[in-house]
């Protein structure tokens, strides 16, 4: 008998292959091998054979980007390809700021002085919600004319940074074999400025991220990740790129980033120095004005992020030609990007011929600020090929309210029926942070959240929960309002019980009393108030229709002046999905209502053997 057959990986297995084999040997073939010491020996050879083939698939796995999983190999995959993994991202605010100066005495005699200029390095620093402090810092100095009639300086657009910027500086050798490594694991190398100082001359370089335009005397560098996972720069050639020379010194001034922490923030205070033209530093009478809230904060590219990025960037090949080309390229550019669609204008109601419509949410807010659109607009655009416009459009947040009735058998369990209630809120706090929701292209799967309810506690024997969508629509008071609302999915008509309805509102023609919006089941949107009986009062108009098949809403000549209960002036759209499958279509973002959702938990007396005839127990209804 020979080992002809490799069937098996196992370490049991190795040895009963092995055992096999020595069995068949007439040497053996009456041989104990239990009872003996040749069993240590073959557990020996089983464990090298086991830790041989492990290693061998280790060591394969590594060579390949979809099933490595050091982070250097994973790299250098990348690296074949083209693709540079993205550092960690400071995140950054802008304001404008405003100094008043003193009238008094200076070389020009009476008056203002001439100008203000306010130093770099630390500007600002913010608050976070647990009481972390952030550091924000400019880059270089900043000057401007003092406004003679009142003494003001005005800086206008003033970007600072996350983070203490940090100059790292280098002297080539030629000598020796030298690499040119950034001290920060966290630096933010979309900040980062390199100059070159040759002599008494003084150039800055530029990152190389088209080879065809760079010629042998182009003042550019390269940027990759080296094995410590810190940012490296590589200087060309003479072929590809302007080489450096013996002497030559290398400074490369950059930011720190501590990641998504500052992303949002509002609190802050001024924290930089400023002085006049006359050399007297100002204290006093510096307002601040935040234009736009700290944004784009990111830790260094995950490795998960590297893997599902490369390829698609890649096959994008720097140029944005499909829309999955703009999926790709987007989150380079615009890294703080928790998810992304692109898709073609003539699928956009209405078509949009000539363009791809870009839908972005970002990780700390519901859509971009002006600022941000203009910016990842600006920077697209230099990708789009052909008369290809590119157009950033708002995402649309549809979410899933739940109300689940929940049954539970008291005598399988010591926990409360709070205690139940808290478990069912954790889990869908994590089922709506998976890879199911919070995402474009996602899709609510009824059958699978009621497994979930059902497997959060043993006790539970069975869930009822029903299912609403609901659109939040930030409202313009004392302004006509006209508006469409669109869900994506079909809307349930029901002549008995309106499906539609919406929080309280006061109009500019109704007083104190509170309105609310239903539908008759028709197609017709009815304007309403609740009397003092419960019953309520329909007030005649043409108020909106409903599109049940298209699950569309649209709302006519409503003047609005408070939105009851609500903050930001938001009024809520809730409705009843004819299926109760939900999906996201283009723009639209999903995700569950979790401060909307309502958990009843309830003693299943059959169950718990209190009422086995059933007599008196009526099921809640499953119908919403």
């Amino acid at each position: 008998m020979a080992l002809t057959q490799v069937n098996s990986l196992e370490f049991h297995e190795i040895k009963a292959q092995l055992k096999a084999y020595l069995q068949g040997q007439s040497e053996f073939s009456d041989y104990d091998f239990e009872g003996s010491s040749l069993s240590t020996l073959l557990d020996v050879l089983a464990y090298n054979s086991y830790y041989s083939a492990v290693n061998a698939n280790l060591a394969i796995n590594e060579n390949f980007l979809d099933t490595a999983v050091l982070r250097e190999n994973v790299v250098k995959l990348a690296k074949l390809i083209g693709y540079t993994p993205r550092s960690a991202r400071s995140a950054r605010a802008t304001f404008t700021v405003v100094v008043q100066t003193i009238y008094g005495t200076g070389a020009n005699g009476r008056g203002y002085p001439e100008s203000v200029q306010i130093n770099k390095g630390v500007f600002t620093s913010f608050t976070g919600e647990s009481g972390e402090n952030y550091i924000f810092s400019i880059p270089k100095d900043l000057i401007v004319s003092v406004n003679t009639l009142d003494g003001k300086a005005t800086f206008t657009d003033v970007v600072a940074y996350e983070g203490i910027f940090i100059t790292d500086t280098f002297v080539k050798t030629e000598s020796e074999r030298q690499r040119f490594i950034l001290g920060n694991l966290n630096a933010d190398t979309s900040a980062m400025t390199v100059e070159v100082t040759r002599g008494t001359v003084t150039d800055a370089y530029l990152q190389a991220t088209d080879i065809t335009t760079v010629n042998n005397i182009s003042k550019v560098f390269f940027l990759e990740e080296a094995e410590t996972r810190r940012p490296e720069i590589i200087f060309g050639d003479g072929i590809l790129g302007e080489g450096l020379v013996n002497g030559d010194v290398i400074e490369v001034k950059y930011p720190t980033s501590i990641g998504t922490g500052p992303n949002g923030l509002s609190g802050y205070s001024f924290a930089g120095t400023v002085k006049d033209s006359r050399n007297t530093p100002i204290t006093s009478g510096i307002t601040l004005d935040l234009t736009a809230v700290p944004d784009g904060g990111a830790a260094p590219e995950s490795i998960d992020a590297i893997k599902y990025s490369a390829p698609k960037f890649y096959s994008a090949f720097g140029r944005a030609v499909t829309t999955k080309d703009y999926e790709a390229i987007i989150p380079q550019i615009y890294p703080n990007v928790q998810s992304i669609v692109a898709f073609g204008g003539e699928e956009a109601d209405p078509p949009e011929y000539g363009k791809v419509i870009v839908v972005i949410k970002p990780k700390n807010a519901d859509r971009l600020s002006i600022s941000e659109k203009d910016a990842v607009s600006k920077k697209i655009r230099s990708y789009s090929v052909g008369a290809v416009e590119p157009k950033i459009m708002d995402p649309s947040v549809l979410f899933i309210d739940l109300v689940s009735y929940v049954y539970f058998n008291p005598n399988d369990t010591r926990r409360s029926q709070e205690d139940i209630k808290q478990i069912i809120y954790r889990t869908m706090e994590t089922l709506n942070a998976s890879a199911e929701f919070n995402k474009f292209g996602g899709k609510f799967k009824y059958s699978k959240v009621g497994k979930i309810i059902d497997d959060a506690e043993p006790a539970i024997t069975s869930n009822i929960t029903k299912v609403r969508m609901r659109k939040n629509v930030p409202v313009s008071l004392n302004q006509r309002f006209n508006y469409k609302i669109c869900f994506g999915n079909r809307i349930n008509a029901q002549l008995d019980t309106p499906t539609l309805e919406t929080n309280g509102f006061k109009r500019a023609d109704g007083g104190n009393q509170v309105f609310y919006l239903n539908d008759d089941g028709l197609g017709t949107i009815r304007l309403y108030y609740v009397n003092a009986d419960g019953s309520k009062q329909y007030i005649g108009g043409n108020w909106g229709t409903i599109d049940y098949t298209m699950g569309e809403i649209t709302i006519n000549d409503l003047v609005i002046t408070e939105v009851v209960n609500a903050t930001d002036n938001i009024l809520q759209f809730s409705v009843v999905p004819e299926s109760n499958d939900i999906v996201s279509l283009r723009e639209t973002y999903l995700t569950l209502g979790i401060d909307n959702l309502v958990v009843n938990v309830i003693d299943d007396e059959i169950s718990s053997g209190s009422n086995t005839s059933g007599t008196g127990v009526v099921p809640e209804s499953s119908y919403s």
